[in-house]
């Protein structure tokens, strides 16, 4: 048998699984996400225009979780099939041996390894960065609002004061305003009978249009005063300056966390180790855990490769807690978790050699 047409032949397969497990679990996570996010849009804390940027972004966050058990499952999958159509049987028969299948599979998991290497020390991190600021920027906007209604509020560092009698519920409409500004070499009196306000998207400003008003301008102390009506006058209003600070250890760079001697700065970093190094041990795990016996359902194993990705990253968990508690040495890591699992893996492999001998 032409070793090559079979390897393509298993990439192929397992590719078009892992493919779809990727994209039916993804679709699941970001729709979680986008619900939640929904419901913070809902209360008016975030625009609708950020939705589907704050959703995507956290998306880059969830394949670092999503490959490793995405990949088990798409090989157990392809070869689940493989074994209840006797191919394997045949490629058996025809001179390639278990060890032929880890070929193409090993490959992809090195690729995908080093995808997940990339995601989970550089672009999750970032990717989790941009969505936290773009969320918390954008409710510091909407909070930041010059009307409030039956109440004077200033603004600009008390260079402007705001009333408004009424305001609607969703903060755009405003009954009858009156404002008091302070220009350059003057300062202005406004009264409008309405108006209305929103937020520019792009600079954050508040843009305030007052409507049928009369603007007094001048001097305080000069009895001349500068009278004006007005049909429309806009006022923009820039929000007070935005430091952003992240206070979620799993957001924080890579370099920061290999800087710091915080235990819970290192459990971190192990795990973000972790999720590469899972990669390749469940690739191993998963030809193994696929062997069907004849009559076997093609999807009966499954269940076996979900118990078993759980058990790993409950103990990937438990390392990580054990960690950051001080309980377990730093330099100790997460690699007893590794090392349980890939011995049970080779051991499996190893007794599947022994019974096709």
């Amino acid at each position: 048998m032409n070793q090559r047409i079979l390897d393509r032949y298993l990439l192929r397969e397992v590719l078009s699984a892992w493919a779809a497990v990727t994209f039916i679990l993804l679709a699941i996570m970001i729709a979680t996400r986008f619900a939640s996010v929904l419901g913070v849009a809902a209360k008016g804390e975030l625009p609708r225009e950020l939705l589907m940027n704050v959703a995507l972004l956290s998306s880059l966050r969830y394949l670092v979780i999503l490959i490793p058990v995405s990949l088990l499952l798409g090989i157990m999958l392809s070869l689940g099939r493989l074994y209840s159509d006797n191919e394997i049987t045949a490629m058996t028969a025809c001179g390639s041996g278990l060890g032929r299948l880890y070929r193409p599979f090993l490959g992809l998991a090195a690729v995908l390894t080093g995808l997940t290497a990339a995601l989970s020390f550089s672009i999750g991190p970032w990717a989790g960065r941009q969505a936290d600021f773009l969320v918390k920027d954008a409710k510091r906007l909407v909070q930041f609002t010059p009307f409030e209604a039956g109440q004077f509020k200033t603004v600009a560092g008390g260079r402007a004061v705001f009333y408004t009698d009424s305001i609607s519920a969703d903060g755009r409409n405003l009954g009858r305003v009156f404002a008091e500004i302070e220009e350059t070499a003057a300062s202005s009196v406004v009264v409008a009978d309405h108006g209305d306000q929103q937020i520019d998207t792009v600079t954050g400003d508040r843009v305030v249009t007052l409507r049928n008003g009369h603007r007094y301008s001048g001097t305080p102390g000069d009895a001349a005063y500068e009278v004006s009506n007005f049909d429309a006058l806009t006022l923009r209003l820039s929000p007070p300056p935005f430091t952003y600070l992240n206070n979620q250890r799993k957001l924080s760079p890579t370099a920061a966390l290999l800087g710091s001697d915080d235990p819970k700065d290192l459990a971190e970093l192990h795990f973000r180790i972790a999720a590469p190094v899972s990669v390749l041990i469940l690739a191993l795990l998963a030809v193994p855990l696929s062997h069907l016996r004849p009559r076997q359902g093609r999807y009966s194993k499954i269940v076996f490769g979900i118990l078993a990705y759980l058990l790993y990253t409950n103990l990937l968990g438990v390392g990580q807690a054990w960690i950051g508690k001080g309980q377990m040495p730093t330099g100790f890591g997460l690699w007893w978790a590794h090392a349980l699992v890939l011995g049970a893996a080779l051991w499996m492999i190893r007794r599947r050699q022994q019974v096709v001998a």
